[in-house]
């Protein structure tokens, strides 16, 4: 009974990654200034953000699969007033936000992200919440703060799948 348990465990297992192994087909946004290998058809969302005193608007590019399994490019333009701030402290703030008060951070590390000759700074976090596993590469470019982000099992997002589509996201012009 055991045995068949284990492979009960491995069946599902194989079969949420196998979710995840799907066809990645590229994907690029003008708005976004952004391209990407989704692993299905893009839903494009938007919404307003009230920060202080100014509305920002929040663009969010999914692909959402089974077994709450998402794919998810975010951008937002921040203000003036918070542009011009360090970019160190606002990504932790951002990884902060990401992993809730009941979260923890799992793996962290700055990055840099490249287009051209222009370097802008990032950062990759895993994260465990109460409601799964989230792994994010975050960069700023200019106003503009991009997540990447594969949210599901702590298998799902350390997969290879997990790794093409966040090693695939680049910045356009």
């Amino acid at each position: 009974m055991r045995a068949w348990t284990f492979a009960l465990i491995a069946l599902l297992s194989t079969s949420t990654l196998a979710a995840v192994g799907q066809d990645f087909k590229p994907y690029a946004s003008a708005d976004g200034k952004y391209k990407v290998l989704f692993p299905g058809p893009v839903k494009t969302e938007t919404t307003d953000i009230a920060a202080g005193k100014d509305t920002l608007k929040l663009t969010l590019d999914t692909v959402e699969l089974k077994g709450d399994i998402t794919f998810l490019v975010s951008y937002i333009d921040a203000s003036d007033e918070v542009a011009k701030k360090p970019a160190g402290p606002r990504l932790e703030k951002v990884r902060d936000g990401n992993k809730g008060e009941k979260g923890k951070i799992l793996d962290d590390k700055e990055i840099t992200v490249a287009l051209g000759e222009e370097k802008f700074p990032g950062r990759d976090a895993l994260i465990e919440t109460p409601s799964g596993f989230i792994r994010t590469r975050m960069v700023i470019a200019g106003k503009r703060l991009y997540q990447v982000m594969v949210q599901g099992s702590k298998e799902v997002v350390t997969s290879p799948s997990a790794d093409k589509f966040i090693a695939s996201f680049e910045i356009t012009k």
